[in-house]
């Protein structure tokens, strides 16, 4: 199994998203715009992590 690339992994996000939000229709770049945001944020601290435990 492939890791997930970012833009699957915001797709999803922006989805759980939406659906958390009762599913409204016409605010998909709001949800996009978040979920792009929130995911960034975890894959920076997952970044940071990485380099943490291979100076260790």
């Amino acid at each position: 199994m492939q890791p997930e690339t970012m833009e699957q992994r915001i797709r999803t996000r922006a989805y759980e998203l939406w659906q958390a939000d009762g599913s409204m229709e016409g605010c998909a770049d709001e949800y996009w715009r978040k979920a792009r945001s929130e995911v960034e944020a975890e894959v920076a601290e997952e970044q940071r992590q990485a380099l943490k435990n291979r100076q260790s």
